[in-house]
Formats: C-alpha cells, structure tokens, sequence
C-alpha cells in the first residue's frame, strides 16, 4: 500500500523567497501550528537532499539549512544560479524562488 502524502503547501502558513545578497537567495517555511511543524520537520520531508532534488541542484549548493523550533520555521539558502541583476537573470529580487518548495511531499499518517 501506497504512504498517503500531502503538498508542503497544504502544511506550511507560509513558504516564501528573497534574497540573500546578490549571490544567494534564502528560503523561510513558517508554520502557525507547533504539531504541524514538528511533523514537517521529522519527517524528513524538507532536507538539503530534498530541496536540492526539488531545484535539480547540488545538494552542495545550500549554503546554510536550519530548522528553527522556537519560530516554528525551516530557513534554507542557496547560491543564486546568476548573481542579482546579470545578464539572463529573471528575479531580481528572489521573491519567485520558493514554487518548487511548494511540491513537495510530506508523509502523513
């Protein structure tokens, strides 16, 4: 039988994007409910291998991954494909980065 699972989007209050200097660009996963959080969290749903297969990236390139339990949050940053503003570059400001978090799976019981 099949783990039923559910989208990171149907869990998480809020998954956004922005930059992190003009090299990287940082990602916050926020939850209002700390039991939600927690489940997300230990899952395992949301790891640097997971986010990294999720942007078809080395998991290398995450440059920092942390789970911070007193904001109920995941705060993830990677290196930025183009720096801010060159040439071929389409986001100058990252907020449109954080769509491929949103597909994520999580395991639900």
């Amino acid at each position: 039988m099949a783990q039923r699972t559910q989208p990171l989007s149907e869990l998480a209050d809020i998954i956004r994007s922005k930059n992190a200097g003009p090299f990287r660009i940082t990602f916050d996963i926020l939850f209002s409910d700390p039991d939600r959080y927690r489940h997300v969290r230990d899952s395992g749903a949301v790891s640097k291998g997971t986010v990294a297969a999720a942007y078809g990236i080395s998991p290398s390139e995450i440059t920092s991954f942390f789970q911070v339990d007193m904001a109920n949050a995941i705060k993830v940053t990677l290196r930025r494909p183009r720096g801010q503003g060159s040439f071929g570059e389409s986001d100058i400001y990252g907020c449109q980065q954080h769509v491929p978090l949103l597909r994520l799976t999580v395991p639900v019981a």
